[in-house]
């Protein structure tokens, strides 16, 4: 109830009072399994390929330059770090992909499966890693005589290579078994509910019924 005086109302509280709740901890006593939050993977793993050129190429390892995913995927936007055309471009490549296309060409490259690209936020979780190559060995991969081999030719050469190399093949068709069977899981669950939805819904008439009489 409230008091007038001076002009001021004033509320008093009446009965017992209420304690504040632990929301958090009200979670974990009803979860059986506590909460974990998954680390953040180390950026600074590095894997060389091949392993046996290791000390030769990690000298210089701040001066290669890089491929990131997003530069040669036809997903991206140019803002999001696409730097050839669409029609070049491949469909969600991953730094697997273009190891095996390096590999397949004998370039030494590093792969760094943990960084994530500044320009495009998402490839931090989606799609992260760059793969870091030896550009003198690339230079002899000319495509045309007296041309040297130019950042933009090799995204175009990479990028072409992609479908063709059997291990993005095998990634494609398990990423597909895979979405089958999540498809396969969610029809299995939409039907089980709308048959037990059919179950209360009989249920409750029947007992609707027998009240009635």
């Amino acid at each position: 109830m409230g008091k007038k005086g001076g002009g001021r109302v004033v509320v008093k509280q009446t009965g017992p009072k209420i304690q504040p709740t632990n929301t958090i901890k009200k979670l974990l006593e009803e979860n059986e399994s506590p909460i974990v939050i998954p680390t953040k993977p180390d950026p600074s793993v590095t894997l060389y390929f091949p392993p046996s050129d290791t000390d030769d190429i990690s000298d210089a390892l701040n001066n290669l330059p890089c491929i990131w995913p997003s530069n040669i995927d036809s997903n991206k936007g140019c803002h999001q770090g696409r730097r050839i055309a669409k029609k070049d471009c491949v469909e969600n490549p991953s730094v697997l992909d273009i190891s095996e296309v390096l590999s397949s060409l004998g370039i030494r490259h590093v792969v760094q499966p943990n960084k994530g690209y500044p320009r495009d936020v998402e490839s931090r979780w989606d799609n992260p890693g760059r793969v870091l190559y030896d550009k003198f060995q690339m230079n002899h991969l000319q495509v045309e005589e007296s041309s040297a081999m130019s950042q933009k030719r090799m995204l175009c050469l990479v990028a072409s290579l992609i479908e063709q190399m059997p291990g993005r093949k095998e990634r494609l068709l398990e990423a597909e078994r895979k979405r089958e069977e999540a498809k396969k899981k969610l029809r299995e669950q939409e039907r089980m509910k709308a048959i037990l939805s059919a179950k209360t819904n009989v249920t409750v008439g029947a007992v609707k019924k027998k009240g009635k009489k």
